[in-house]
């Protein structure tokens, strides 16, 4: 994907070189940010949420200011007036669940992060956007953009995944770790002896991934582990 995405932005600039395409220095400045923004991980992500709801909501939308440089402004307000607001939202709240604010210049609703809410779900708040000139006002659409979590993302739907550094005594030996769960909880793990073979292993926890919407399951936790030799100051 990042390969062709360079090679596109590559062949626009030849193709609108200033020698060749009179005016070409706005056209460039497009190309260029269009580049900055699909060039990176994490705004082709958040662009892409847009472009999804795009598409099946061709009348909307003005953009949150916070993402608002993601994206040509014209492109998304139309007279519907209503509001696309992408918001960032770790993955320990949306494991537990929060109330939060969207404040922007013109609108303060209060946003109910459920439990269980997947990155790229949409919350719509009827009549909460921006007003027209009639004084109806159009409706403001959340998009949930998760961050992962210090420590902890998120693989898939609803598996969890983290990262644990053990010394090579421990891992020869067994013993106990203790680790902080996105739910606030303290999980003690008991390794037994030689239970990690090698750099790499992963134990799997059931049931203590991410939990559904609806409550019905949970995904499962999946650590994996690295060995510290201190002696050669190396983790493998």
């Amino acid at each position: 994907m990042a390969q062709t995405i360079t090679e596109a932005y590559k062949k626009r600039l030849v193709k609108h070189h200033p020698d060749n395409y009179p005016g070409a220095s706005d056209v460039i400045k497009l190309i260029q940010h269009a580049f900055e923004v699909l060039g990176n991980t994490e705004t082709r992500r958040i662009y892409d949420m847009f472009c999804q709801y795009i598409l099946y909501n061709s009348d909307t939308t003005a953009v949150s200011e916070k993402h608002a440089h993601v994206y040509p402004k014209p492109q998304w307000v139309t007279q519907k007036n209503d509001v696309v607001y992408v918001m960032d939202v770790s993955l320990r709240n949306l494991y537990n669940g929060k109330k939060t604010m969207v404040v922007t210049k013109d609108i303060s609703v209060e946003v109910d992060i459920m439990k269980g809410m997947a990155d790229g779900q949409r919350v719509t708040y009827s009549g909460k956007g921006l007003k027209m000139p009639n004084n109806e006002s159009g409706d403001l659409i959340v998009i949930i953009n998760r961050v992962d979590y210090p420590f902890y993302r998120q693989t898939g739907p609803a598996n969890m995944q983290c990262e644990v550094e053990v010394d090579h005594k421990m891992a020869q030996s067994g013993g106990n770790i203790c680790i902080r769960h996105p739910s606030g909880n303290i999980l003690s793990l008991e390794l037994l002896p030689g239970e990690i073979p090698k750099p790499g292993y992963q134990k799997i926890i059931p049931g203590m991934g991410q939990i559904s919407l609806d409550k019905k399951f949970a995904g499962d936790l999946y650590i994996t582990f690295t060995i510290y030799f201190p002696y050669a100051n190396v983790t493998i």
